[in-house]
């Protein structure tokens, strides 16, 4: 008897490590999760505190603490349900943008469920170019813990994970920083109806550091996300990169949802606004 629970136990921890890799690693920049790819897992021990405010730099002062958008992200992919994001946007008293989010992942295995917790923090310049990133995501029983922080000049970022630190290059424009889910949150500060965009992205995860990758973001037209006799009128963009393509729902400068342009359920993938639609939405036309 005591024998067949060691076994279990050394399955769940072996599936739990690779599910929670797979949820920070298996992420493709601007596109619904691939087949997991499951590198060594690091050991961290504490929980990194929130990222130090910046030193004072030239930029207008002239916006203090103004929050832009916040709320409570679900997260599904692969038609499930795979757990909530907490977070907020605002500007601080130099003029910065700083998101700071909280989120619990639960993973289903056999009969059991898994849960890890991530804390993150990003700023950036009033222009919208990256000055700091931290995150620590904790999993079941430390399985899966991993730790990254990173730091961005004007032409280059330090990035350090676990023990390793990498120094990778920065374009001179604008560039979509990517984290966790609430980190495309900052997308509807670029979105332009009468302008498309295009982006460099930067991608915090391991060896997608070094890939040379870029996104357009392009306006659609005005649709209505619908939920029971809730509406809501929200503008459709297109986030178009070479791992596909996903649909963005912006409200001013709030997300409201973003979503695989797909059909197929093994590529679906939804980050949507559960304070505003608890049951999830359907995209219908845009009613004058």
């Amino acid at each position: 008897m005591r024998a067949r629970f060691f076994i279990v136990g050394v399955v769940v921890s072996v599936c739990g490590g690779g599910v929670l890799g797979w949820l920070w690693w298996a992420w493709q920049s601007g596109a619904p999760p691939q087949a997991p790819s499951l590198p060594p897992v690091p050991s961290v021990s504490d929980t990194p505190t929130p990222p130090p405010l910046p030193a004072p730099s030239d930029e207008p002062q002239k916006i203090v603490n103004r929050v832009i958008d916040s709320g409570t992200l679900f997260i599904e992919a692969r038609g499930q349900r795979l757990g909530t994001e907490e977070y907020s946007i605002s500007y601080n008293e130099r003029g910065e943008i700083v998101l700071r989010s909280r989120g619990t992942l639960t993973v289903k295995i056999a009969l059991l469920s898994a849960q890890a917790t991530f804390i993150q923090a990003m700023t950036w310049t009033a222009q919208r170019r990256p000055i700091s990133y931290e995150l620590a995501l904790h999993g079941p029983l430390g399985i899966g813990n991993r730790s990254v922080s990173a730091r961005f000049g004007s032409t280059t970022g330090i990035v350090s994970d676990g023990e390793r630190q990498t120094e990778i290059a920065l374009p001179k424009e604008p560039f979509l920083l990517v984290g966790m889910f609430s980190s495309y949150a900052i997308l509807p500060l670029w979105a332009q109806p009468d302008t498309a965009q295009k982006l460099k992205v930067i991608d915090l995860r391991g060896e997608r550091r070094a890939r040379e990758n870029w996104v357009s973001l392009e306006h659609i037209g005005l649709v209505q996300l619908s939920e029971g006799g809730f509406a809501l009128r929200a503008h459709e963009y297109l986030l178009k990169g070479e791992q596909g393509t996903l649909k963005l729902y912006v409200d001013g400068e709030r997300l409201l949802a973003l979503q695989a342009d797909t059909a197929e359920r093994d590529r679906s993938f939804r980050i949507s606004r559960s304070d505003l639609f608890p049951k999830g939405f359907d995209v219908l036309p845009h009613q004058n």
